[in-house]
């Protein structure tokens, strides 16, 4: 008596063959080719976009905006307080700007997604006397407050939080010596 072959293996191996496609189909697996354009680049849904644009504020009086992100690059341009910037893609803690003539890069701890203060006014110059016959002179009431001192180099400072605060709230302006934001870049 002549046995008839057992086909049962093969109807098996069909539904694991289809399972397998079809989760490889909904998975975006290697089967998926919808994503694709006839020549078989990406489509717009699989390229990678840049970061949206952020409109950004300077927070410290003159910030250079650099050619590269390192604080020894070219200066491209100059930005004040206040000045509104779209900020983008960021490498570390740079961020780039898109600006009008070519992009620029500056530290991100000069940028704010909110307005600054302004800065109050500055009342006019108080006329001091010494005792002996010496002449009157002029001190600015933004530097005579209580928490700025007589340092005004930067040999004089004891951290770099101490060097940004004599840059930023006493307008020791000699600390940021190329004009980048960053005072005594030998400590900070």
């Amino acid at each position: 008596m002549a046995r008839k072959p057992d086909n049962s293996g093969w109807g098996l191996m069909a539904i694991c063959i289809l399972l397998i496609l079809a989760i490889a189909k909904c998975g975006g697996g290697a089967a998926d080719k919808s994503d694709s354009t006839p020549s078989g680049e990406p489509s717009e849904a699989m390229t990678e976009t840049a970061p949206e644009a952020v409109t950004m504020y300077v927070t410290t009086a003159t910030l250079n905006c650099r050619a590269e992100p390192q604080k020894n690059a070219r200066a491209v341009e100059k930005l004040t307080r206040g000045d509104t910037v779209s900020a983008g893609e960021t490498r570390g803690s740079w961020v780039m700007l898109d600006r009008v003539g070519e992009d620029c890069w500056v530290a991100q701890r000069f940028l704010s997604e909110s307005e600054p203060e302004p800065e109050p006014a500055a009342r006019p110059a108080r006329l001091l006397s010494s005792a002996s016959s010496e002449p009157l002179e002029a001190v600015s009431s933004r530097r005579s407050g209580p928490s700025c001192g007589g340092k005004w180099k930067c040999g004089q400072m004891d951290s770099c939080a101490e060097a940004y605060h004599y840059l930023n709230e006493c307008g020791v302006g000699r600390l940021d010596g190329d004009g980048d934001g960053v005072p005594c870049e030998s400590i900070c």
